[in-house]
């Protein structure tokens, strides 16, 4: 995330982590579709993607923004503005209460590195923007 501040602004007893850029807000198709191409792509691309999740370049956004999971179909995938009631975070977090964390492994779930977790909770925090 060259060209990145980084600000930390504590809110209580938590912290809420802020990515600054002087490219404006992070934006799905420079900041965060590339990480999910690299780390999602081997499942949720190709001819038969995992839940119909399509993460391929140019093809994520749409499929994550407005659609309701298919686990708690109460819930976006990714509701702009707020990664907590996100289901799309609730399993990259591995808090999901319905579904098994994301990314998994032949061995299981895995966790992505913080940075990777960082962007998306910011992106999401931001109004998801395209």
């Amino acid at each position: 995330m060259a060209g990145r501040a980084l600000v930390v602004m504590t809110l209580g007893i938590g912290a809420m982590v802020v990515l600054a850029s002087a490219q404006g807000p992070l934006s799905y198709a420079r900041d965060v579709e590339p990480m999910f191409v690299k780390e999602c792509g081997d499942c949720h691309g190709g001819d038969n993607p995992k839940k119909g999740l399509d993460l391929e370049k140019g093809k994520g956004y749409a499929r994550l923004i407005g659609v309701k999971s298919q686990e708690v179909a109460t819930m976006d995938i990714v509701k702009a503005g707020d990664p907590a009631n996100s289901y799309l975070w609730l399993k990259l977090t591995h808090t999901a209460t319905e579904g098994k964390g994301m990314p998994r492994t032949i061995f299981g779930s895995k966790t992505l590195p913080k940075d990777s977790l960082d962007l998306v909770q910011t992106w999401i925090a931001g109004g998801a923007q395209p």
